[in-house]
């Protein structure tokens, strides 16, 4: 089914040089965009530029959005009309008619164009048409830079979000490549110093709140730890054992911030690729001990053995082990966390809870030995109920009944 698209806005022409691209400047709402705009990646087509859409990136943005009403994404998305897709029809004749039968007191002071000369901004539409069953590559125009964030604004469904569209007309697949090249080298992260620069001006307690809820690094402070012990979709909410937590009580602080650093850093050993994406680092180690909360609901959260540092280690080193192989053989994506879920429930599920409520032979010990004789014996019992036998017979930690 064919379907036709108009859209207002202004037409930029930055350089003299007939040959330099224009660019269309435009706003709608990011579920309409979504619905028309394409990805030419780079593992799927030749002449692609994009990057694989990483579902964790989304959900970020997503969650960002929803963790505050007032938080907004003010930044463009960039698109590209391959030649002949589009077409442009000038009216800023029209619109100085209008402003001048609107109120001709006004005539001389509104300048349609800003101080720009005529022929380097000109109003009007864009018209194209397209069929939703295109490929995705085929859609009339095709996402330079920001596809998560167009992603994450689409999917949230409290509201339908506006956001501001640049798109390239007439750009070869050659100019959006450059494009693409020049937009993601080109970013500066904003220093240290000048974050707590900044924020020394504001309220900083609710400034940073807001920071954290959205991930944003904040100065020096530990952003992973904070998301994670505040966020409602941690499954560590209000369970670390340190004096930022303020919600909680001796009782209930059960984790050492140390175990959860340690835990980070043995994913990121295994899964290199996270190195540098926070977002799907804490997406990866959340959807995993989600499940792991799912699995043991009567153990998780509460004071016993199951919630010691070396016992979360030696857990989170056995499942990650067993992801990393998935991963290697195609048959996990780790930017999805349902996908993450359903595999660490595959892993964990023929470890009774039982195993975990047990008076051990050896005294816990958070040591990379003692972590070995628990993950060797998680080993044992998979196999005692593959072989149907006792799942404690031959643990190393477990007395067996004779």
């Amino acid at each position: 089914m064919t379907e036709h698209r108009c859209y207002f806005g202004s037409l930029v022409s930055q350089r003299r040089d007939e040959k330099a691209t224009r660019f269309f400047v435009f706003n709608a709402q990011a579920k309409d965009l979504k619905s028309w705009l394409g990805i030419r990646r780079i593992k799927d087509v030749q002449k692609g530029a994009q990057r694989i859409l990483r579902q964790a990136r989304v959900n970020a943005v997503k969650k960002f959005i929803g963790a505050s009403s007032i938080n907004i994404i003010p930044n463009s998305i960039l698109i590209a009309f391959d030649p002949n897709k589009a077409i442009f029809t000038p009216l800023g004749q029209k619109i100085n008619e209008y402003i001048i039968q609107a109120n001709s007191s006004l005539e001389k002071n509104i300048d349609i164009l800003n101080g720009c000369r005529e022929n380097q901004v000109t109003w009007g539409i864009i018209e194209f048409s397209f069929e939703q069953s295109e490929q995705e590559y085929l859609k009339p125009a095709l996402i330079v830079d920001g596809q998560h964030r167009l992603y994450g604004m689409s999917d949230f469904n409290e509201e339908d979000l506006p956001i501001t569209v640049v798109s390239l007309i007439d750009a070869t697949p050659q100019e959006q490549a450059f494009q693409f090249i020049v937009v993601n080298n080109k970013a500066v992260r904003v220093s240290t110093e000048n974050v707590k620069s900044i924020v020394a001006d504001f309220n900083e307690d609710e400034l940073e709140k807001r920071l954290v809820l959205a991930r944003v690094k904040y100065g020096d402070k530990p952003l992973i730890l904070k998301f994670l012990s505040d966020s409602p979709t941690s499954p560590f909410q209000n369970l670390l054992e340190w004096s930022y937590n303020r919600e909680s009580t001796e009782e209930t602080q059960l984790v050492p911030i140390t175990a959860i650093e340690q835990a980070m850093r043995y994913i990121r050993k295994c899964f290199t690729v996270l190195e540098n994406d926070e977002d799907s680092l804490i997406e990866f180690f959340c959807a995993t001990w989600r499940a792991v909360k799912g699995n043991y609901p009567e153990l998780f959260g509460k004071n016993n053995q199951f919630m010691r540092k070396a016992n979360i280690n030696a857990f989170n080193e056995y499942i990650t082990d067993r992801l990393l192989y998935f991963w290697e053989m195609d048959l996990l994506d780790i930017f999805d966390s349902d996908e993450i879920a359903e595999k660490v429930l595959d892993i964990i599920k023929r470890l009774p809870k039982e195993f975990w409520l047990e008076d051990w032979k050896l005294r816990i010990q958070d040591t990379p030995n003692f972590r070995e004789i628990l993950k060797n014996d998680f080993k044992i019992i998979i196999t005692n109920c593959k072989l149907g036998k006792q799942w404690s017979d031959g643990l190393e930690l477990v007395q067996t009944e004779e």
